[in-house]
């Protein structure tokens, strides 16, 4: 698998129950859905490239690497609730919700304090810190196919 647009990560939760998971039952034809922003949060959802990688995180466990497939934000109109901007994604990786999802930890090699629902960049000062001295996002993005078990 080819992670090299992997640039990203995201917070993420079930709109209705914290007991269930986001994005868990994803349609069949092209892996593909509409990921969520909050409707303030425009300018954030702009940020990635069009196929460009994002990690979604929820509950402190790594659940989805999805790709944007388009520049596009669709807008629910009239705006129904608090999220109502979304891209669409098509899902490069899915977390195998019969057993417990992978710790954002050990996905991400390092202690993850990341919160809140905005797109961030995965080099932040803390990643930078960690990965920095490491080779950086091009090890960071190896790391990610051993600990979820996706090298061929």
């Amino acid at each position: 698998m080819d992670l090299t647009q992997l640039k990203w990560t995201k917070n993420v939760n079930h709109h209705l129950d914290d007991k269930y998971w986001a994005y868990q039952n994803v349609g069949p034809v092209l892996n593909t859905f509409q990921l969520n922003w909050k409707t303030e949060q425009a300018e954030n959802a702009r940020k990635p490239e069009e196929s460009e990688l994002i990690i979604l995180r929820q509950r402190t466990k790594v659940t989805h690497i999805v790709k944007l497939l388009n520049k596009t934000l669709f807008y629910e109109d009239p705006p129904d609730g608090e999220f109502s901007i979304s891209r669409l994604v098509q899902v490069v990786w899915i977390a195998d919700y019969s057993s417990v999802p992978p710790e954002q930890d050990m996905v991400f090699g390092y202690n993850v304090h990341l919160q809140g629902g905005k797109v961030m960049k995965l080099e932040t000062p803390t990643f930078n810190k960690h990965w920095g001295s490491q080779c950086g996002l091009v090890e960071f993005q190896k790391h990610v196919l051993k600990a979820l078990k996706l090298e061929r």
